[in-house]
């Protein structure tokens, strides 16, 4: 995301926040912005791309977050991988900000954003990469996959556990990650 389009979501992000995100205008955004409502109209060519692209602001935000927790992962890649799977559900339903902006959009849209969009997907790989990487050299990655397929797949299996969340517990989320999730990426021992 280049500056201006950075200082754009966070006015936007600012304003949400202020007066929510169904009631804020493109009007309100400039101003928080400080800028006249064309500019904004230069960056954005409608207000569902400048909630998206406030998505994708605070998705960077919570990558920062999930490297950062990562560092303190078992050394078990199994039980790494799960450790990253169960914190990047948790950290992102409990985000309530991404929570609302998600809520502003149409469920497909929201869908298309988290299982086809390139930041996204980026954010997911990037996150999902040491452990994956762990994996690699450790010989459990499964058989010809490589680590971008992996975490293309690990994208997949998070755009289900956030999107069609029937409110399991979080012992209940660990045992379908552990009995679905861990198989499909990893060999076994």
């Amino acid at each position: 995301m280049d500056a201006a389009t950075a200082t754009l979501a966070r006015a936007a992000r600012q304003t949400f926040a202020r007066y929510g995100v169904r009631r804020a205008t493109m009007a309100d955004v400039a101003q928080t912005a400080g800028v006249v409502r064309q500019t904004v109209y230069n960056t954005v060519s409608s207000r569902e791309q400048l909630i998206e692209i406030a998505i994708v602001q605070c998705c960077e935000e919570l990558k920062e977050s999930l490297l950062a927790a990562g560092e303190n992962d078992p050394d078990d890649i199994d039980e790494a991988l799960l450790a990253f799977l169960m914190r990047a559900v948790a950290m992102a339903s409990a985000h309530t900000e991404l929570s609302e902006l998600n809520a502003a959009l149409p469920p497909a849209r929201v869908e298309e954003i988290f299982g086809h969009s390139h930041p996204i997907e980026e954010l997911i790989r990037e996150t999902a990469r040491p452990v994956l990487e762990r994996a690699l050299a450790a010989g459990r990655l499964r058989p010809g996959v490589t680590v971008d397929e992996a975490g293309r797949w690990i994208q997949g299996i998070l755009t289900f556990a956030l999107l069609h969340d029937d409110r399991t517990t979080s012992d209940e989320l660990g045992r379908v990650l552990r009995t679905f999730a861990l198989p499909s990426v990893l060999a076994e021992r």
